[in-house]
């Protein structure tokens, strides 16, 4: 799931797509089983939206099934099956074309399109077809974050293990060395897993992107709908509350909104996406106390996508707060040298103070990290509108 944050004012939210997000691992306090979860306002929403089932998230066509099939007991019979699978699928995803969308089996195959979760979907559906073992992993490959309008992404990944039959002779029982196949958009060798995942915790990833997906498609009731989905395979998952939260937010009811955020942030006192939604609520709202420990909560975290430094710098500047603006663009510069915001944000800032010799000097950095980047132009520009 990428975690999307829109910038005015920022909301995140978290999607699975196939890049890897950094793992960063959040222990549920032990004292969720002694809170109360908080009450929804589910009159803020339609209650007649249809959510897609297990069962129907699964489902390949006929003809979907016997075009598999024919290929698994013909020509690539002599493999074991699990490879079947496999290579079925690595000779078919030649002609996918990888797109953000969290599609059904069925949509995937006929559209030949989806994400990385949708391609995992496939490989369940085609495993259970010929009853060939699945589990599912998430992994952290190198991160990969990016920036459409006000809409800032990180991707997370998810991915399918496909395991040899045992032989017959064999209990399951027995202790052995499993053999297994990884079937995957886009393998790496710097792949790390962040573990393997129940089939419950995969369908709570599935309801919670595709909430999301809905939310950024100004669907409010499909979102709300699919968000508590995701919560009833996984009760106290933090990205489908704040997904909740940021809907009442949207709605209105800013009071629901902040107990659901307090309520997340009990059980994950470290989770940025939720960190960041209550500030923008605080700022709202004028809640300078607020505002003050979200941020200095902020801050002290590490969070390697230059983004979230990038709209704070962003806030920080329109607000002529420039130290502060800088701060936030050094901070995005460090894990993100390439990106040619952070030297076009520095050299604003140096040009609002009235230091243009620093703004070209900002600027002529930037200009050296983007020969390495397809961005080189936009220094240009820059460059040259700081000119005497």
């Amino acid at each position: 799931m990428a975690i999307v944050r829109y910038i005015t004012p920022i909301l995140l939210v978290t999607l699975l797509g196939c890049a890897g997000q950094p793992a960063q691992l959040r222990e549920q306090a032990p004292i969720h089983h002694q809170l109360s979860p908080p009450t929804f306002n589910d009159a803020l929403f339609d209650k007649t939206p249809e959510v897609i089932s297990p069962a129907q998230l699964f489902a390949l066509s006929d003809a979907q099934q016997q075009a598999f099939l024919r290929v698994f007991n013909g020509h690539l019979s002599h493999l074991p099956a699990n490879e079947r699978i496999s290579r079925y699928l690595s000779d078919l995803t030649h002609g996918f074309n990888y797109k953000e969308e969290t599609y059904t089996a069925s949509e995937a195959l006929a559209l030949q399109a989806g994400n990385c979760m949708a391609l995992a979907i496939v490989t369940k559906s085609l495993a259970d077809l010929v009853d060939v073992e699945i589990k599912f992993q998430q992994v952290t490959n190198a991160p990969v974050y990016d920036r459409i309008n006000d809409t800032v992404m990180e991707s997370d990944h998810v991915r399918a293990r496909l395991y040899r039959p045992v032989p017959s002779e064999e209990s399951r029982d027995v202790l052995y060395e499993r053999q297994w196949v990884v079937v995957d958009y886009f393998p790496a060798r710097d792949t790390r897993s962040r573990g393997i995942i129940s089939e419950a915790k995969f369908l709570a990833l599935y309801y919670r992107n595709r909430a999301a997906e809905f939310m950024l498609a100004e669907q409010p009731d499909l979102a709300f709908a699919y968000a508590q989905a995701a919560l009833r395979y996984e009760a106290n998952d933090g990205d489908a509350l704040n997904i909740i939260g940021l809907l009442h937010r949207r709605a209105g009811d800013t009071q629901t909104a902040q107990r659901i955020y307090d309520y997340v942030l009990k059980l994950e006192p470290n989770n940025l996406n939720v960190l960041h939604n209550a500030l923008a609520l605080a700022r709202s709202g004028n809640n300078q106390a607020a505002m003050t420990a979200y941020e200095r909560r902020i801050q002290a975290l590490p969070d390697p996508n230059p983004y979230t430094w990038i709209v704070l710098a962003e806030r920080a500047f329109a607000q002529n707060r420039f130290e502060t603006a800088l701060t936030m663009y050094e901070k995005a510069a460090y894990y993100a040298p390439y990106l040619h915001e952070v030297y076009w944000g520095q050299a604003s800032v140096y040009a609002a103070q009235g230091d243009t010799v620093r703004a070209k000097r900002v600027l002529a950095e930037g200009l050296e990290q983007a020969r390495l980047s397809a961005t080189k132009q936009s220094y240009k520009a820059g460059w040259y509108s700081y000119r005497d």
